[in-house]
């Protein structure tokens, strides 16, 4: 390493110091006077050992499962709460407290478009926008199976108004550039990206270059679109609706997904669609969420399914610092009473 030299005049007094050899040279010292200038500069010069320590700041990313906020739901908060959409989230104040809150939106938000014929077809009013911003939402990925139910004005329509209300969408977007570009949230000096992925469809609404659809699971790329997102953040967060309804443990489908999407610079796996939570594994060191279950739906006939999982993860800088998951259970209104420790 080269010496560093750095020179002081003072009151006809020249100073040098080296550093890297450690001693200094007195020239043309005529008084006490200088002396104690001499004093203070290298008092000035001494090495601060109180100056405060830099700390990487924490993080903290929390996940919940499937939201559908009409049919059932949408009949409970008009007749229980004066359709005020904003009741559903009530007992959940810890949702605002993360610095990023994740779920999936499952079907349009909208008054347009047309039923395209299923017997589940999902359509939320507007006014749900508002209430998921107020409940904390960040960040949804809106690529499933019911994102086309009401065709693709209302599937446009449901882009448009996520991103008027502040509310970051992946998976579906109005061209191909646009939806493999990962939705990037910048916290802490750390930039945490995301991708979502359907798996399950709708085929129809798939994204083309210059029209509006959906990222498929089994895109022909699907391994370049992730080593591309990760080029562009610090920390990737890749979303999959996969999987079989109703089933508590992941299938061989799913973990493939789930472990290329790692091999190609995916940090973490979040996983929904089974509607009922389903089991976790750690490949490579990175956290695999087969599916978080639903967090607000109307599907009374099963103990499974009025329960979901909310699954935290906090970062230390970009580094996965330690996880958690909880759960988080429906009334008979389809309103979250809390948050639970694991049973």
């Amino acid at each position: 390493m080269k010496a560093k030299t750095k020179f002081i005049l003072i009151s006809g007094i020249t100073l040098i110091l080296i550093f890297a050899i450690g001693f200094f040279t007195f020239d043309k010292i005529k008084s006490n006077e200088n002396i104690n200038q001499v004093a203070d500069v290298l008092d000035f010069l001494e090495p601060q050992n109180n100056a405060p320590a830099i700390e990487n700041k924490i993080t903290t990313i929390l996940f919940v499962g499937d939201i559908m906020l009409t049919r059932g739901v949408g009949n409970s908060v008009n007749k229980n709460f004066g359709a005020d959409f904003n009741r559903l989230f009530e007992n959940l104040p810890e949702l605002k407290d993360a610095d990023i809150l994740f779920g999936n939106l499952e079907g349009d938000v909208s008054d347009e478009g047309n039923n395209v014929g299923s017997k589940y077809s999902f359509r939320m009013e507007p006014k749900v926008l508002p209430a998921l911003k107020d409940a904390g939402f960040d960040i949804l990925n809106f690529a499933n199976n019911h994102s086309g139910d009401w065709n693709v004005k209302a599937f446009e329509d449901t882009l448009k108004g996520l991103n008027d209300s502040g509310i970051s969408t992946i998976g579906a977007d109005f061209n191909r550039e646009e939806a493999t570009t990962p939705a990037i949230i910048e916290k802490n000096g750390i930039k945490f990206g995301f991708l979502g992925f359907s798996d399950v469809g709708p085929n129809w609404l798939k994204v083309g270059e210059n029209s509006s659809g959906i990222l498929l699971a089994g895109d022909e790329s699907l391994d370049e679109i992730i080593k591309n997102a990760k080029t562009k953040c610090d920390v990737l967060i890749v979303s999959f609706h996969f999987g079989e309804e109703y089933k508590l443990i992941h299938n061989a489908r799913q973990e493939t997904l789930a472990k290329m999407a790692i091999d190609n610079g995916a940090d973490m796996i979040i996983g929904h669609h089974p509607h009922v939570m389903e089991d976790i594994e750690e490949y490579k060191g990175k956290p695999i969420v087969y599916s978080l279950g639903n967090f607000i739906f109307d599907q009374y006939f099963s103990e499974d399914t009025m329960k979901g999982m909310l699954f935290s993860a906090t970062f230390n800088g970009k580094d996965l610092e330690s996880t958690d998951k909880k759960i988080i259970k429906l009334s008979r209104k389809f309103q979250p009473e809390g948050i639970f420790a694991e049973e």
